[in-house]
């Protein structure tokens, strides 16, 4: 017998389908496949098939094409036998046609004359809209067998939790921020970190980010909606998270221009440990700096907007304009002394506060001036003044600032050069002069109101060891340093689909936060089953804002995870948790329980067959009207299960009560959870089950 297998979904486009329609059954169909090879021969289709195709096949051998899908997308294969393997969580399966006869799942069904799927649940409501007599088999994936070495893991070392997961994906943990009613900011030095921040790894291709692109590869928190020119921040905090860890030394280039009373002022910009600071002026401006981070971070947060004042047009409150962000890696600048002379005589100086050029250099025009520099500097850097004319300053303590720092010096007669001494400068490309008397010039026919001559400015930059040798960049990518107890530590694990209303990922959330708002060493750690993560910041910082204060902690981690990786999630939760309205199976539960971990979980549809007390904390539910989630119409002729949130949030308290007073209740229940799901889906059963139904086919009854 030949089975030709085809799934929607290949290993080609699962990373980029996760959270799609139908991504799972890519993964029923992988752990079918040592079952089916028990029975034949199996060829996986890249390609839906069509009976040319399997012309071909059956000059070999009597094929079966084996389509995991729903009823209604199947292959329009006619010339042999056609099983469908589909999983089905709710009371009736679709009996109407909403857009196309496929629709009709008892239609279909009645052609077919057979079926498979994976609940004794989901086989009771297929039976009792066609007849009690219709040849449907409940085979769960087979996949028990696979996670033996998980088992004997676990056996011989009592899992670890949070400490030892060490993953290469982007995250959004708690323990990074500092959290408040009305704000989320990053923690952005590494000094007393118990969390790391956890990203991709930045293989040091270059980041060009545009802020006025439908598809930014970064997170935008504290600002507007983005427009075609790019985006506008709001007042307070705003900050970007970024796809990848940056470390080391690189040049940062950011494009930005400030809005009404920011204009003129300074804009910070802070990555960890590293800063920049620069002016924001009324137009886009291009700023460049070169920059060290000692440690891997993803987060550039702004910092100094003042809040909108009144008279402004735009009703929304407005601080700066971003309209393009880039990252560049950078070779080690070589130690010794570095030197920028800034000849003010220079017709190309960008400045404010001072006049035309002249010969000799310019004339300051205002109390306080700016010059802007060719190229950024920072470190220590001692700076040399050569002022040719002091005029009406003579005697005068003028402020100069650079780099967050602030020097002042008084004017002289007979004095020309200045030396000042600024200490651990942050990167800059500007400097100010703040303090200025201004007045005519003495000469006939020169109208201009003047202050001090200023010629040239040099820029004599130490390179210390303190600078050049910064503590060394080391990889950092667990979620957290092995700073508490292990004994101490609780993982409770998920993975979910957030876009999936099922999968009730407001309720997990909010029933943690509520059972452990003051326990520390408890985690739940989210993994997001979608190809795209930037839909869901928005509603992970609003959680953060509305559940604060708790001690407990909420991680969020995306990114398709390598398979030892995710044996690591499974070999070092304590428990699994669910919390759906319906589930066909449940792949992701039927996985860690198979590998010993208890669950937090419903009774309900497909875990009726192996979620139970001895091996569950068990999450109560009742009986509500909804639609079958294909149908355009969104007409009631269905049921789901809803949650009883009270329910979910008393199986969080007393999983952790048994967990921490009694660890022999514990074991067991992993046992009990191994033994149900060895009876529920092992290949033994699987098998038992697959010859059965093979036996039943009718070669003759082709579509």
């Amino acid at each position: 017998m030949k089975f030709l297998v085809y799934s929607l979904v290949n290993e080609h486009t699962i990373e980029d389908s996760l959270g799609m329609a139908d991504y799972s059954y890519y993964f029923v169909m992988r752990s079918y496949l040592p079952l089916l090879e028990k029975f034949g021969t199996v060829e996986v289709l890249a390609e839906p098939p069509d009976d040319e195709l399997v012309t071909r096949h059956q000059k070999e051998d009597e094929c079966l094409y084996v389509s995991f899908s729903p009823p209604d997308k199947l292959a329009p294969v006619t010339l042999c036998p056609v099983v469908v393997v589909f999983a089905w969580e709710f009371s009736t399966i679709p009996c109407e046609e909403f857009t196309k006869a496929e629709d009709n799942w008892v239609h279909e069904l009645k052609i077919l004359g057979c079926a498979i799927t994976h609940s004794s649940y989901s086989v009771a409501v297929v039976r009792n809209q066609l007849t009690d007599d219709f040849k449907i088999e409940s085979i769960p994936a087979p996949l028990w067998d696979s996670c033996e070495s998980i088992r004997q893991t676990r056996k011989t070392n009592f899992p670890q939790g949070l400490t030892a997961l060490d993953f290469n994906c982007r995250a959004i943990d708690s323990a990074s921020y500092e959290l408040s009613n009305t704000s989320v900011r990053p923690k952005l030095t590494n000094s007393d970190f118990t969390a790391d921040l956890l990203g991709q790894e930045w293989q040091e291709e270059p980041i060009d980010l545009d802020f006025y692109s439908s598809d930014m590869q970064s997170a935008l928190i504290g600002f507007n909606e983005p427009e075609d020119w790019g985006v506008w921040s709001k007042p307070g905090y705003p900050w970007i998270l970024l796809n990848e860890l940056i470390e080391g030394h690189i040049e940062l280039q950011v494009e930005v221009q400030g809005y009404g009373q920011n204009v003129g002022e300074q804009l910070n910009l802070q990555i960890g440990t590293a800063r920049a600071e620069l002016l924001l002026t009324e137009h886009f401006a291009t700023h460049v700096f070169n920059l060290h981070l000692a440690h891997p971070n993803n987060v550039i947060a702004f910092l100094g907007i003042i809040e909108k004042d009144g008279g402004m047009v735009d009703p929304r409150d407005i601080g700066f304009g971003l309209r393009g962000l880039s990252i560049r890696r950078k070779e080690k600048p070589s130690g010794g002394l570095d030197s920028l002379t800034v000849n003010m005589a220079d017709p190309d100086i960008v400045h404010e506060g001072f006049h035309d050029a002249e010969l000799w250099g310019r004339w300051s025009a205002a109390c306080l001036c700016t010059v802007f520099l060719p190229r950024s500097v920072r470190g220590d850097v001692e700076l040399t003044l050569h002022i040719d004319y002091s005029l009406h300053n003579d005697g005068r303590t003028i402020e100069v600032s650079m780099g967050g720092e602030i020097q002042h010096f008084a004017l002289q007669e007979g004095i020309h050069s200045y030396h000042l001494q600024f200490s651990s400068c942050c990167a800059t490309n500007y400097i100010r002069f703040d303090g200025l008397q201004f007045g005519g010039t003495g000469n006939d026919g020169d109208a201009r109101e003047v202050g001090i001559g200023l010629s040239k400015l040099v820029f004599d930059i130490k390179m210390t060891d303190r600078v050049l040798e910064e503590e060394p960049v080391t990889p950092r990518r667990r979620l957290a340093r092995l700073v508490e107890d292990s004994r101490d530590n609780i993982l409770y694990t998920t993975i979910l689909n957030p876009m999936d209303a099922r999968k009730n990922w407001e309720d997990i959330i909010t029933a943690f936060v509520y059972a452990f708002r003051e326990t520390r060493n408890v985690t739940l750690l989210m993994k997001i089953s979608h190809h795209d993560f930037t839909p869901f910041f928005e509603g992970i910082f609003t959680f953060f804002t509305e559940l604060h204060p708790f001690k407990c902690r909420l991680i969020f981690i995306h990114g398709f995870l390598s398979e030892p990786e995710y044996k690591q999630l499974m070999e070092h939760s304590h428990f699994i948790v669910n919390a759906s309205t319906g589930e066909g199976q449940c792949l992701p539960l039927m996985e860690f329980m198979s590998a010993g971990v208890p669950a937090v979980a419903p009774f309900h549809s497909a875990m009726l067959d192996y979620v139970n007390p001895s091996n569950s904390f068990i999450v109560e539910s009742s009986a509500e009207p909804t639609h079958w989630p294909q149908d355009p119409r969104s007409v009631f002729r269905t049921e789901c299960q809803r949650i009883n949130w009270e329910s979910l949030r008393n199986a969080f308290v007393d999983s952790e009560k048994v967990f921490r007073r009694s660890r022999r209740h514990y074991l067991k229940m992993s046992k009990f959870a191994i033994d149900s799901l060895e009876k529920f889906c092992s290949l033994p059963v699987a098998s038992e089950k697959m010859e059965r139904f093979l036996s039943g086919i009718d070669w003759r009854n082709n579509r």
